[in-house]
């Protein structure tokens, strides 16, 4: 402390190439750290390594939520924990594409997942994440809306990513083809189709397709 007392601006200068470590009483106490490498270390970008699948998924589902402005600003308002739905569409993603039964599980990912982070659309590891509670209601909420349920399946449906590396993916298609045909079946039935019609119908497509 002696030392930083008279020598403070030949610390400074050295904390701009390197961070400097100031002692107390033979202990470490403070770094003096420049704001360049503070904001780089700070910053989740560097986590996204380019070949990396999660790089080429967060292409595909922001291309998709490029065309959703509407519905995501009208869930947006509906989000108790104060996130952008962008955002809680991609934390479900998560969900499905690493077959996690419960969405607390995204939720505790986040706190050491720096590469989930910034995939669900945190810049900086410092930015606060949501109260647990508020952020679990926001995902079960979003994912039982129908656009969105078609937004996710269209995004895995990309041909760039049906091939995805199994090592780091088990994506649950399965889930994901029931959620929407149970949509597909009620929004049937609003239209005044008998149940199973339209399912029917489909399947015959398929089957001939």
């Amino acid at each position: 402390m002696h030392t930083l007392d008279k020598e403070l601006s030949k610390h400074v200068e050295v904390a701009r190439t390197r961070p400097v470590l100031v002692d107390r009483y033979g202990v470490p106490w403070v770094w003096i750290v420049s704001h360049s490498f503070r904001v780089e270390d700070d910053c989740l970008k560097s986590y996204a390594e380019p070949d990396h699948g999660l790089v080429a998924l967060r292409e595909a589902i922001d291309s998709v939520l490029a065309h959703e402005g509407l519905i995501m600003s009208e869930l947006t308002a509906r989000c108790v924990s104060g996130v952008d739905a962008r955002m809680i569409t991609r934390a479900w993603l998560l969900q499905i594409v690493y077959s996690l039964a419960d969405p607390k599980r995204v939720r505790k990912g986040l706190v050491y997942n720096m590469l989930w982070r910034w995939f669900v659309g945190y810049s900086l590891r410092s930015e606060p994440l949501p109260e647990p509670q508020a952020f679990i209601q926001d995902i079960k909420m979003v994912s039982a809306h129908p656009r969105v349920i078609d937004i996710v399946f269209r995004c895995l449906s990309d041909g760039s990513f049906l091939h995805a590396d199994p090592a780091e993916f088990r994506i649950n298609y399965g889930w994901l083809h029931s959620l929407r045909a149970d949509h597909l079946e009620v929004m049937d039935l609003s239209r005044g189709v008998p149940a199973g019609r339209n399912q029917n119908d489909r399947r015959d497509k398929s089957a001939v397709e």
